[in-house]
């Protein structure tokens, strides 16, 4: 009688083990590259002046890429887009380009998918022969990805996280810290069932959003199931396959566990199973380093084990925190049973306490590894956006901790020298939901971040159209100040002369960037090299803007160390 459970036992570990292996062989599977695909080289250059067309262009990246359906696009400077082939070759992305071509300019659109399953969008211009001197209309065709779709991914993220860590955290706050005593059974297997519901949910749905991201489809297209279906990726499958895998486990054991066990080959059984279910919900809640930027960062391993670590610590903090303000919500010092519910919510705060001590060290650890390998630079903290809503987090995830710390040290000891007062019990209570409240924060953070890249942040300004042949420019953003004329606004080569102001003073930066892109046909950006005049002070760029349309000009401007503030200027080209 007694080998089948044994059996039984055995065969959930090899189960668990072979999830495990089978996760963690695929998350070190990715071969580590940067952020996203750079490119590199091309062929023609960028700019370049070409007699004799090629038969094919050559895109170099600093990683494979993977190409999307109709998103090669060659632009001549007085027709309509052409939709081009193109293959991948190691890092390199071959295009086959028309067999006959008219004298002029023309711009090479690109859209693939990099390692961390992002698109990356771009542009090179080419002449043949000579540069045109002037372009007409063109068809919109918007590649762009939606706004909807981008917010789609980044809300879907942080329900996934949200589901998952409380699901793993009250699975193991009831397993390690309650013993899986008290009451309430009711409760947790309710809200063991809706966490897991919506990471699951979630996970799922990331599969076709994920996919419209990729090929700039809009939210509403997910019905149209053939424009994205060859654009999912293998990750998103992945991770939901196996959080419905091991998380339905997981919820399955601990279904079975309720109850209490009084001879000790039950309570055996019981300590193994509880075991099983707090490891698949650590699997389970662990899926998400499958994607996003971790995956292209190296040491894999290291990056892997830092991300793990950090999302089990996080876990187990946010299911402690519901599951304490659950027990707390029970507690009436003066009611017939209240001793015994004070005795029991004393000892669970401070063994829940106990065990926070150490995932804040694994919390602290493994965050400083995860930012140290994400962001190459320490300065990316200040300068990029990124960078900025990482400090937010850690400023949000230091309240938490101080919080938490504020418990063990000051309540908990006042609490259980006086059990029967009233407002020491409610002042815990109410630090405990803002602690939920912070980390529901931070879970949104960290689904943004997850599906973000370090880049600054600009305002937009509109340009001043003063002649059919000359546009009067002006912006003002961050306390840059840009002032100047652009000619001659027709498709093909422009030039933008301006003077740069910060915060009321003449400025003179050696680090000045002018790019452009045209948003309603997803071309661009398009960089122009930029010349300082020492004598007047003002600032040239040469800019090919192949195509007509509402084009805008982003320009940069360093100013400090820290301090690279950002204007977008939008120009009619006809």
């Amino acid at each position: 009688m007694r080998r089948l459970p044994v059996r039984r036992a055995q065969a959930w570990r090899l189960m668990l083990a072979a999830i495990l292996g089978c996760a963690l062989a695929l998350s070190l599977a990715v071969q580590p590259t940067s952020a996203h695909a750079v490119l590199l080289s091309t062929s023609p250059a960028d700019g370049e002046v070409i007699e004799e067309l090629p038969e094919a262009a050559e895109l170099r990246f600093n990683e494979s890429v993977q190409l999307i359906d109709g998103a090669i696009r060659l632009f001549p400077g007085d027709g309509e887009p052409i939709l081009l082939d193109a293959s991948t070759s190691d890092q390199s992305v071959l295009i086959t380009l028309p067999t006959e071509l008219d004298r002029g300019t023309y711009t090479l659109s690109y859209r693939v998918v990099s390692a961390d399953g992002h698109p990356v969008d771009g542009a090179i211009v080419f002449h043949l022969g000579e540069p045109s001197s002037s372009g007409g209309t063109t068809v919109p065709l918007d590649s762009a990805t939606p706004a909807s779709t981008e917010s789609a991914v980044v809300i879907l993220t942080a329900l996934q996280y949200l589901g998952l860590l409380v699901f793993a955290g009250l699975l193991c706050f009831d397993r390690l810290v309650r013993r899986g005593g008290g009451g309430g059974r009711r409760w947790y297997r309710r809200a063991w069932l809706l966490s897991f519901g919506v990471g699951a949910v979630a996970s799922l749905l990331l599969i076709p959003a994920s996919a419209l991201r990729i090929v700039g489809e809009p939210l509403a297209a997910v019905g149209a199931v053939s424009g994205w279906l060859g654009a999912v990726q293998s990750q998103p499958l992945i991770v939901a396959g196996i959080v419905l895998l091991a998380g339905g486990i997981a919820l399955a054991l601990s279904r079975r566990g309720d109850g209490a066990q009084s001879c000790d080959a039950s309570g055996r059984r019981a300590s193994a199973r509880a075991s099983l279910t707090v490891a698949f919900a650590a699997v389970a809640v662990s899926m998400p380093v499958l994607v996003g930027h971790t995956q292209t960062r190296e040491p894999g391993w290291l990056i892997v084990a830092a991300d793990i670590g950090h999302l089990l610590a996080a876990a187990f903090w946010t299911g402690g925190v519901i599951g304490l303000l659950r027990s707390l919500g029970s507690v009436h010092p003066g009611a017939e049973d209240g001793a015994d519910r004070v005795r029991e919510a004393i000892e669970t705060t401070s063994r829940f306490s106990r065990y926070a001590l150490w995932s804040v060290v694994l919390l602290a650890v493994s965050g400083t590894v995860m930012t140290l390998l994400i962001l190459d630079e320490p300065s990316q903290l200040l300068e990029t956006g990124y960078g900025r809503t990482l400090l937010i987090k850690l400023g949000i995830v230091l309240a938490v901790v101080l919080l938490g710390a504020w418990n063990r040290k000051r309540l908990l000891p006042q609490i259980a020298a006086k059990p029967t007062t009233r407002m020491r019990w409610a002042g815990l209570r109410r630090l405990l939901a803002y602690e939920a409240a912070l980390i529901v924060t931070i879970v949104a953070i960290t689904g943004y971040l997850s599906n973000a890249s370090p880049d600054h942040q600009h305002h937009t300004a509109e340009a001043q159209p003063t002649a059919p042949q000359e546009l009067e420019v002006r912006a003002e953003s961050q306390g840059l100040l840009v002032d100047g004329i652009l000619g001659p606004a027709f498709a093909g080569e422009n030039t933008l002369t301006f003077s740069l102001e910060y915060e009321g003073e003449p400025l003179r930066s050696e680090e000045v960037q002018v790019s452009a892109r045209l948003p309603e046909q997803g071309l661009g950006p398009l960089p122009a090299e930029v010349v300082l005049d020492p004598q007047s002070g003002d600032y040239r760029a040469q800019l090919t803007l192949p195509v007509a349309g509402e084009w805008q000009i982003e320009i940069t401007a360093r100013v400090s160390t820290y301090a690279q503030p950002i204007a977008l200027i939008s120009v009619p080209i006809a």
